[in-house]
């Protein structure tokens, strides 16, 4: 109940809500009000994790291959070598400070050095972008915690006893090969499961999909694989492969992640003792100031210059490398280590992540809108309908806008050559309905929602939305002008 209130004063205030979280674990620890002690980090950790867990798989299945694969490569390389200069700096600047040596602080870079997915995912659902944008950010944030786990597993393991760099190097291999293989392969089966279940209601294909979110992260960690890699790509691989009452098991993962992120929140708030926070405060925000003003703008523009993202859009990405609870679940490995100075560590990280959601949580939707970035609707929203099984036949409903290019722009319903068995139940253009009628004529930019076999899914869609004549007689035209093909198609969907 508190959570749901938090959540409202949230929304109200334009603060992020997980800071609330965190407020809330700390008021009710053992330094506050008292009335819960906390202080075992191995039980934070395990707890974390699959919450963690839950978070990731429900971005990776909310998530669209075809948005998401324009920006792979630097997606990519923001999420690898993005992380480690970040680290790097931070760990230098951190080095510096009284009391820290450069193992302690190369740790805290690598505690801190990657952009969390549940305040990422939090605030893009607030804050509207273009979706190459946005994309971006979510790839980044999905795969980027392996780097970060390696780093941080490294430097413990660097500050109790040496580290040959061979082993270092099989270490990031583990983490990264045998998650993505163990994402990979989950998300394919458990994609081929849902397909065939073939259940009356949907309440089975919700527990098939935890249980694959869940089997994903422990057949990658039983191997010393990044867990968090591989649920997030068991997801996307579902949300590719698997059509049948997707919207209902994204709904219900975005409630159980939900939930996980309070849990998870309240739970890390407890774990802190904020009378030593104003200890740390001083070099806590010299770290604060390197990570956000320094390392990761300096990381974002090097890791884009390759790709063709203007100053704006390297800005904001500088900018939106927001921290969160993977650095407080990460702060917890040296804690359950035992390494020594492992609690300053832990709260100078706490203070961080505290500072830049903040900070940067509060300011990158004004950020968004003063760079001219901000676009209200950008991509157009998934349609509130459901591919559900009817007997044996896979039949499903698609969305697709009629492009400009398409044979049927300009031709009324009764003149498109549809596949036989094929329906269109809705227009929408401009954000009215229109009833379909034979004589209605298509213009680009309609949104139709057509009811379809599932062998007839290609056609329809380049009857629709491409130049290539469609199936069974279609009357397909090239577009008007000098020949040069025409731009890309607009994604469909099926639903």
């Amino acid at each position: 109940m508190l959570g749901v209130a938090l959540t409202w004063l949230a929304d109200r205030v334009a603060f992020p809500a997980l800071v609330l979280f965190l407020g809330l674990g700390m008021l009710a620890g053992s330094d506050v009000l008292g009335w819960v002690y906390f202080d075992n980090a191995r039980l934070a950790h395990q707890v974390a994790t699959v919450a963690l867990a839950l978070i990731l798989f429900e971005g990776g299945l909310a998530s669209r291959w075809s948005e998401l694969r324009p920006v792979l490569a630097p997606g990519l390389v923001l999420a690898t070598a993005g992380v480690a200069i970040s680290a790097a700096l931070v760990g230098a600047a951190a080095a510096w400070l009284p009391g820290l040596d450069w193992t302690h602080g190369l740790l805290i870079g690598a505690i801190v050095g990657s952009t969390d997915a549940a305040a990422v995912f939090a605030i893009l659902r607030r804050t509207p972008l273009p979706r190459k944008l946005a994309a971006t950010l979510e790839l980044e944030s999905g795969t980027n915690d392996p780097v970060a786990i390696f780093l941080t597993d490294l430097f413990v393991r660097m500050a109790i006893e040496p580290v040959a760099p061979l082993e270092g190097l099989a270490l990031l291999v583990r983490q990264v090969g045998f998650g993505a293989v163990a994402g990979w392969a989950a998300g394919r089966a458990g994609a081929v499961a849902m397909n065939r279940l073939a259940a009356e209601s949907s309440y089975p294909y919700m527990l098939l999909s935890t249980g694959v979110a869940l089997t994903a992260y422990g057949a990658a960690a039983v191997v010393g694989g990044s867990g968090f890699l591989a649920v997030y790509l068991a997801g996307l691989m579902m949300s590719r492969y698997a059509p049948v009452y997707r919207l209902t098991v994204v709904r219900f993962h975005e409630g159980l992640s939900w939930v996980a992120q309070v849990g998870m929140f309240v739970l890390l708030g407890l774990l802190v003792f904020p009378s030593q926070l104003p200890e740390v405060a001083g070099g806590a925000l010299v770290i604060t100031g390197a990570l956000m003003l320094v390392a990761r703008p300096l990381a974002t523009w090097i890791c884009t210059l390759p790709w063709d993202f203007d100053w704006r859009e390297r800005l904001f990405l500088g900018w939106a490398g927001l921290r969160g609870a993977v650095p407080i679940v990460l702060a917890t490995v040296p804690l359950a280590a035992g390494l020594e100075d492992s609690w300053y560590l832990f709260h100078v990280v706490f203070f961080v992540v505290l500072a830049s959601v903040a900070v940067q949580g509060t300011t990158l939707a004004p950020l968004a809108r003063w760079l001219g970035l901000a676009a209200p609707g950008a991509g157009p929203a998934e349609p509130r309908l459901e591919l559900a099984p009817v007997g044996r036949p896979a039949v499903g409903l698609i969305h697709v806008q009629v492009s400009e290019h398409a044979s049927a722009a300009g031709r009324s319903l009764s003149q498109v050559n549809l596949p036989g068995g094929a329906t269109v139940t809705m227009l929408v253009r401009d954000g009215r309905v229109i009833p379909p009628r034979g004589r209605t004529v298509l213009h680009p930019g309609d949104h139709l929602y057509v009811l379809v076999q599932e062998r007839d899914v290609e056609p329809v869609i380049a009857l629709l939305a491409g130049t290539e004549p469609g199936p069974r007689g279609g009357t397909g035209r090239p577009p008007a002008g000098d020949g040069a093909p025409p731009p890309p198609a607009p994604a469909s969907e099926v639903t």
